[in-house]
């Protein structure tokens, strides 16, 4: 498809393919930080530390990023810059934030952080953003010598852990790690309570609940100073461990935190591929951003249907399929390409989206009626726009709470990234 054999041109004179862990690896984490700062006219990228981990909870075999989601991409490559060792895509939270009016009237700064193998001997990272024509642009490089003194080698024992769900060996799972916030010193009993709660109800959903040997869930026992989280538009604020708040860019129903630092430090204390924030609250909400992390309120009642919708976000890179009444595609899309994220689609290049998936009789674009409620077309409304982006089905887990499973293609991409990172 033409949006892997852009990435293939852009890595040039390295080999596509997957390398042996044990010849460049060892089993546990680098963990570079760094601020990324700027507005929506530039960015910057600016070193903070790195950080050995424990433990490596990714696989050992799926080394190099076979999907090309995310608004970013990190690249480490060997001391030459020839051959290619591992690779992820990502996005973070201030890709969205330079999208807002405040990023065109002010600069801010947001700090990030990136995980990888540890690495036996020199290597080469480079940061690569992504342009709305989806080409993939280094932005920053820096050599790291696994030998230095420099990368801190703190290790914590505060809190306690747990195999809460546990199918076997991590480097040959899906690891996620359930962080708690706004949960008390008397609240961790809740905390276990509410995680187990959350666990059944994911293994509840399609493909979840046909793979759970494919999946470890770890628990994090960290307590917050007060209960609850930050609700800055009706002005109540809380002492927690990971400073979650709702209301993000003025959206109410956001739940994020920007405090990323803290959030890698806890998560050091397992192994872990995602990284799931369970905020003790009532208030409907959450989040989710892709190979950064999940965010859901606890005690909502349609919490649980919330955990597994974010959890298509920052595992699956899937797309919101909602709209929010506007027609302005113009000024989110590049509507001369295809959107990355593999659930919404401009039809420029709809081979290279679902069309395989769509039934010879089914029209594209396809009504939105009766006689096509269950099937898989191009729906138009997706992405926030009403009008020139199309998703899959007329309802799906990442459009609307009234159904709790994944459409069609929704469901393909969960399970082709779920195997990624169990094989």
């Amino acid at each position: 498809m033409k949006k892997y054999l852009l990435f293939i041109i852009l890595i040039s004179n390295t080999v596509f393919a997957q390398i042996n862990f044990d010849d460049y690896f060892l089993n546990k984490t680098l963990r570079f930080d760094y601020t990324r700062a700027g507005n929506s006219d530039t960015s910057y990228v600016f070193f903070e530390q790195l950080k050995e981990e424990p433990f490596w909870g990714g696989s050992k075999i799926n080394l190099i990023d076979k999907f090309n989601f995310g608004d970013y991409m990190l690249i480490v490559y060997d001391s030459t810059g020839q051959n290619l060792l591992y690779s992820r895509g990502y996005s973070s939270l201030f890709k969205e934030w330079i999208d807002t009016e405040e990023a065109t009237e002010t600069s801010r700064s947001y700090y990030e952080s990136v995980v990888m193998p540890f690495p036996k001997e020199k290597i080469i990272v480079k940061i690569q953003n992504r342009d709305r024509k989806n080409i993939f642009h280094t932005v920053f490089e820096y050599k790291i010598d696994p030998k230095s003194y420099f990368i801190v080698k703190e290790t914590y024992d505060k809190y306690s852990t747990e195999k809460i769900y546990y199918s076997g060996n991590y480097n040959k799972k899906l690891d996620i790690a359930i962080l708690p916030d706004g949960y008390t010193k008397e609240e961790i009993g809740k905390l276990k309570t509410d995680a187990n709660r959350f666990i059944k109800a994911f293994f509840e959903v399609s493909p979840f609940k046909e793979n759970k040997d494919k999946v470890n869930f770890w628990l994090v026992n960290a307590e917050s100073e007060e209960s609850g989280t930050d609700i800055p538009g009706t002005g109540v604020w809380k002492k927690t461990i990971l400073n979650t708040h709702f209301y993000t860019f003025n959206s109410e129903r956001y739940l994020t935190t920007r405090d990323v630092k803290k959030i890698r430090d806890l998560a050091s204390y397992v192994p872990y591929d995602q990284i799931y924030i369970l905020v003790n609250t009532k208030k409907y909400g959450g989040g989710g951003i892709y190979n950064y992390y999940n965010l859901c309120s606890s005690d909502n009642e349609l919490s649980t249907k919330v955990f597994t919708h974010e959890f298509g976000h920052a595992f699956a890179a899937l797309a919101d399929e909602y709209t929010y009444g506007f027609d302005n595609a113009e000024e989110l899309y590049d509507l001369s390409v295809e959107p990355w994220q593999a659930n919404i689609s401009t039809l420029v290049d709809f081979e290279s989206k679902w069309k395989n998936m769509v039934d010879k009789k089914t029209p594209i674009p396809t009504p939105d009626t009766e006689e096509f409620k269950d099937k898989v077309g191009a729906f138009e409304g997706a992405g926030y726009v009403t009008k020139k982006v199309f998703r899959p089905t007329h309802d799906c887990k990442m459009k609307s709470n009234n159904t709790n499973e994944f459409c069609p293609v929704c469901y393909k991409t969960v399970l082709e990234m779920l195997n990624f990172y169990s094989e």
